[in-house]
């Protein structure tokens, strides 16, 4: 009796985990941030919001301003390694970046893990869209204080945030959603 009970305990714990989604991104639940380089302030991720300028640095060590992306849609999407649920959706992230080079910018954020353990992740799994490493979670402070992951975030050619979702579904849902949001 003792067993089934234990049983019961730890399913009802990971039917819990699979239903919030990934929560430690490393960083406090601020919610105002203010951007180091404008001064701009972006309180969340509501949709009309514009995207303040930021600085990047992706895995390769080049870096890269926000601004020099306006003009394309951006899919920005804040995951981790460790994260399930993130790790669910990349595939679908790849699938956009092969189909619309030209019209789509994905930037994958990482929060807050080294280098070497996303480089070795993204390398075994053949990724070839750019991620961005957050290591201090800079990036999610300005994204309102991203503390649940994965977040990810639509942006239009003028800087300005269409849609935002928090959590993921498998691959091909995911892919479906984010094409129709971003108008493919």
């Amino acid at each position: 009796m003792k067993c089934g009970k234990v049983w019961s305990v730890c399913l009802l714990c990971v039917i819990l985990l699979l239903c919030a989604g990934c929560t430690d991104t490393g960083k406090d639940k601020e919610k105002k941030t203010e951007t180091k380089d404008t001064g701009a302030l972006l309180t969340d991720t509501e949709e009309g919001a514009q995207v303040p300028d930021f600085e990047m640095t992706f895995l390769d060590g080049q870096t890269a301003s926000f601004e020099q992306y306006r003009g394309k849609k951006v899919l920005l999407n804040f995951w981790a390694t460790w994260c399930g649920p993130c790790v669910g959706e990349l595939p679908a992230f790849q699938k956009l970046a092969v189909e619309y080079p030209d019209e789509l910018v994905i930037l994958a954020v990482n929060c807050s893990e080294d280098e070497e353990t996303v480089q070795k992740f993204i390398k075994n799994n053949g990724y070839t869209f750019p991620v961005v490493l957050d290591k201090d979670g800079t990036i999610q402070e300005i994204f309102g204080g991203i503390t649940s992951i994965p977040v990810t975030v639509i942006i239009d050619g003028e800087g300005k945030i269409v849609s935002s979702s928090t959590g993921a579904m498998d691959a091909d849902s995911m892919y479906k959603q984010y094409k129709q949001e971003l108008g493919f």
